[in-house]
């Protein structure tokens, strides 16, 4: 069913690709990339699980944060370190990325619990977890044009800014699933207006 959903999605977005302008073309790519990734975490999270031996609810707070992460970092790392580095140019694709992911994430819980899912499950769930996969994608891609210039700090920087997304989701993760899932849904979009406040309103001047 994953595949079906999977090719559903990106089918038609692929065909769109040609008749976009060259940036458009480039963060709707990255979102088709973000669909991969997604696909991609849906397997390895899949064969890992079994192995584990963890109930539902600690695998997700365990292992799905670091694979997801690090999958949905990749593209956006590459693009940085190899293609454009300028912050302008990757808080976008790293956003798509991020939003990418989310999409098919959240096609595959739909049809999976199609009988008890709502609007307002919906709702909570774009705003919240869409949310929450695109803000660590763009704290990873937007760190690295900052790390990048600094060679002294590029590795360990990398591991700082994988480790904080990965921090970031399984947070989210352990929140949403106990009494206090309010502030699970609440913190992305906290998360979001400060971020939007700082890079627009530029209140503070950013390294990166």
């Amino acid at each position: 069913m994953v595949y079906i959903i999977f090719l559903c999605l990106t089918i038609p977005m692929l065909l769109m690709l040609p008749l976009l302008e060259i940036r458009s073309r480039c963060i709707v790519g990255f979102m088709l990339l973000g669909t991969v990734t997604a696909l991609s975490a849906y397997e390895i999270n899949t064969i890992v699980y079994p192995v584990t031996g963890l109930s539902a609810r600690s695998f997700s707070e365990l292992v799905p944060p670091m694979t997801e992460e690090l999958l949905k970092a990749m593209p956006v790392l590459l693009y940085a370190v190899l293609l454009d580095d300028r912050r302008n140019r990757v808080l976008p694709i790293a956003m798509a990325v991020g939003v990418g992911f989310a999409i098919l994430e959240n096609s595959m819980i739909l049809i999976d619990n199609v009988g008890a899912v709502t609007v307002l499950w919906a709702t909570a769930r774009g705003f919240s977890a869409s949310l929450m996969h695109g803000l660590c994608t763009v704290v990873a891609g937007t760190g690295i044009t900052y790390v990048k210039k600094q060679k002294k700090l590029f590795y360990t920087g990398t591991f700082g800014l994988l480790s904080i997304s990965i921090t970031m989701h399984a947070l989210f993760n352990l929140l949403i699933q106990s009494d206090y899932d309010y502030i699970g849904i609440a913190m992305p979009l906290v998360l979001y207006g400060l971020i939007c406040w700082l890079y627009k309103g530029q209140r503070v001047r950013l390294p990166f």
